[in-house]
């Protein structure tokens, strides 16, 4: 084998630094890149989850209001019920939940 030179091998010590600074250089730019893909996904999940926080919101406040609706026809058919009594059924029905609330508490 031959001997190599001073130069030589400062040439080839140039050139293996060279191509370990151009791998390092891609290493960084494929770690920049996952990086910034990992944040687009994190951004992505972060608009549905905001989306469907919204829509859950919008389907309980729609839920409030129909319960809402449904109690105060509730209320009014009772209202209605009730200014349609006559006196005497009133009485009988005012009777039977007297009655039946004592044979509730005696158990």
């Amino acid at each position: 084998m031959a001997k190599m030179t001073m130069h030589q091998e400062l040439d080839m010590l140039r050139i293996e630094v060279e191509a370990l600074r151009k791998q390092k250089e891609e290493r960084e730019k494929q770690e920049a890149t996952e990086e910034i893909k990992a944040e687009e996904a994190r951004q992505h999940a972060l608009e549905e989850a905001e989306e469907k926080a919204e829509e859950i919101m919008g389907s309980v406040d729609e839920a409030k209001m129909d319960a809402k609706d449904g109690i105060h026809e509730l209320l009014h058919s009772i209202k209605k019920d009730y200014e349609n009594l006559s006196p005497v059924a009133a009485v009988v029905l005012f009777a039977l939940g007297a009655a039946f609330g004592r044979a509730l508490e005696k158990d």
